[in-house]
């Protein structure tokens, strides 16, 4: 049966009154409000529940992985300091070795330098003169003078004995060449020399001495052996270096 115009009108209408008779009541409107509320609170809880869990996974997941990175990192800073060790014993084993090469070697500064010279002679016959030694060029096992030749400036002399003691004997006879203008010193590898120069920089000379390759610095009546560079900058502050005493 197919319902003619008038009478689909005449439903819409009285549907309308209804409606319109419900709406006015204000418990109607009331349930409509609770309800909807009710509805779009849940929805949003359920939401906000979704959002908690999801914050909660992730601040689970951030503490892990920072807690994974700080041990990672402690474990690498371990390491990296194990490597800053073993590089340090390495460098100064090394340097040990290099500074015993050297215990028989001893470096002339300030020794005229003449053109036609027998370096050896002259060297030999300066130490006999001024230290009553009596060498010869047996003890001598190597003697030249380092550098590219300058005018006007004598070069320093390397000089190799062949013993020890022979090196001792001329070294600590080293005050007898006072006034005559030439230095002795010992043959100290690269890193002591830089070591030795910065003692005498902020000490002065009359403080610092080298004796079998060591660096003594005198402070205050107090004599301490010198290792590094940090050892001096540390006696210069203040600071006392542990186990350099002597």
């Amino acid at each position: 049966m197919v319902l003619t115009r008038e009478i689909r009108e005449e439903i819409e209408s009285a549907v309308g009154h209804a409606v319109n008779k419900c709406i006015k009541h204000d418990s109607f409107i009331k349930t409509i409000v609770s309800n909807v509320t009710e509805a779009v609170v849940k929805t949003m809880e359920k939401k906000l529940s979704q959002l908690e869990v999801a914050v909660a996974d992730l601040q689970n997941n951030y503490t892990e992985l920072k807690s994974d990175y700080e041990n990672k990192m402690e474990t690498m800073e371990t390491k990296i300091r194990q490597l800053e060790s073993q590089k340090n014993k390495t460098e100064e084993n090394m340097d040990r070795m290099d500074q015993e090469s050297r215990r028989t070697n001893l470096r002339i500064f300030s020794f005229k330098e003449n053109q036609q010279e027998n370096t050896r002679e002259e060297v030999i016959k300066l130490l006999n003169s001024k230290m009553a030694l009596n060498l010869t060029t047996r003890d001598i096992e190597l003697c030249y003078r380092v550098g590219k030749r300058i005018d006007n400036k004598n070069r320093g002399i390397f000089l190799k004995l062949k013993s020890y003691e022979t090196k001792e004997g001329i070294y600590s006879k080293k005050k007898l060449l006072k006034g005559t203008g030439v230095a002795i010193r010992e043959d100290l590898t690269s890193v002591r020399v830089e070591v030795l120069n910065t003692c005498i920089e902020k000490f002065g000379l009359k403080n610092v001495w080298t004796g079998n390759g060591k660096i003594y610095l005198n402070t205050d009546n107090r004599v301490t052996i010198i290792k590094t560079k940090k050892d001096c900058i540390d006696l210069l502050k203040g600071r006392r270096i542990t186990g350099n005493k002597l």
